[in-house]
């Protein structure tokens, strides 16, 4: 056990506690009041020594929850390439900014740290980082590691409105890309165009034919966060008999297949459909998901009713990307109140 400071000159005290084969590390930040903390923690743990008692360990920090958190979505089967951007996000920046101090004792100043280095990005960059670092704490809660997200009412402050997303792509343009598009590729387009659902492993590529339900007509979404996160997707008849058709000839249990066996992924043909389709936009997978949205909610579908089929915990997401479609939906519904 003993204080020590990192090249980027932070405090830390090192000590082994019972059961854990790595020693423990506690930071306690930068300058003379970090330093007296980490002297004062040091000297918590030669008494509890000298006493004969168990090292024990203050309240858990963002480097252990992360952990435990990554460890926890492996299980899971968790996309890859996603858990090494949370890890990225991690090391670059929610742990110089953060393992200071445990999760406890957070406080906003701390998380404005965050805020100021990412200013300068996009807003929906911006969330995105802020929404990984959230999931964190909220995995944290959920299994009783922590009593409460930290950053809860932070993030209501500096989450930033995004971009408006309109029709980047016309149903014009679905059509010229399936055209030129092959077999496999077309099937996920109208996966995704007749579901919502999210493109790639985490939910498109894991469609089953067992997950769909040909006499309640529907299709069963495996959820990409947590299993009470699926969700069933009602399917129209005519795409329902051409679920069948594929069944038919298929050569795996999933819908979406190549030469019989299960996809990673479908960028390469899909960018290959867009360029052949002449279309001259720059066309990716996911905005096929935002099709579907915005699709529903100029039609005036129900806000909560879209939330719902595209896999959301409720409607605020919608809210602060689509405003501007459901925004005349409230306005129609106003001009609707009885005149006086």
């Amino acid at each position: 056990m003993s204080v020590g400071k990192t090249q980027d000159g932070r405090f830390y005290v090192q000590y082994r506690v019972q059961y854990r084969n790595s020693p423990k590390r506690e930071y306690f930040g930068k300058g003379t009041e970090a330093k007296r903390a980490a002297r004062e923690r040091d000297a918590e743990i030669k008494l509890m020594k000298t006493r004969n008692e168990d090292v024990r360990e203050s309240h858990i920090y963002l480097d252990e929850l992360a952990k435990a958190y990554i460890e926890h979505e492996k299980v899971k089967g968790r996309d890859r390439k996603f858990l090494i951007e949370v890890r990225n996000r991690l090391n670059k920046s929610f742990l110089p900014a953060l393992n200071h101090v445990p999760v406890h004792k957070l406080k906003a100043r701390d998380f404005d740290k965050l805020a100021l280095e990412y200013k300068d990005l996009s807003n929906s960059s911006f969330n995105r980082y802020i929404t990984y670092l959230n999931v964190i704490f909220n995995f944290g809660v959920e299994f009783e590691h922590i009593e409460k997200n930290p950053m809860t009412n932070w993030r209501k402050r500096v989450m930033k409105r995004e971009k408006p997303r309109d029709l980047e792509i016309t149903i014009d343009d679905v059509r010229a890309i399936m055209a030129h598009a092959a077999p496999h590729v077309q099937k996920a387009i109208k996966l995704i165009l007749s579901t919502g659902c999210r493109p790639g492993k985490s939910e498109l590529l894991r469609i089953k034919y067992s997950d769909v339900d040909f006499d309640a007509k529907r299709v069963r979404i495996r959820g990409s966060k947590t299993a009470r996160s699926d969700r069933y997707v009602p399917l129209r008849d005519e795409f329902l008999a051409e679920i069948r058709g594929w069944q038919d000839a298929a050569e795996s249990d999933y819908i979406v297949e190549f030469e019989g066996k299960q996809l990673n992924g479908f960028k390469k043909g899909f960018n290959a459909a867009v360029r052949r389709s002449g279309i001259g936009k720059k066309v990716v997978p996911y905005h096929l998901r935002h099709f579907f949205a915005s699709s529903l909610l100029a039609n005036k579908a129900d806000i909560k009713a879209v939330a719902s089929l595209m896999g959301h915990a409720g409607p605020d997401m919608l809210f602060k990307v689509y405003y501007h479609l459901i925004g005349d939906s409230e306005k129609e519904a106003v001009e609707k109140l009885p005149t006086l």
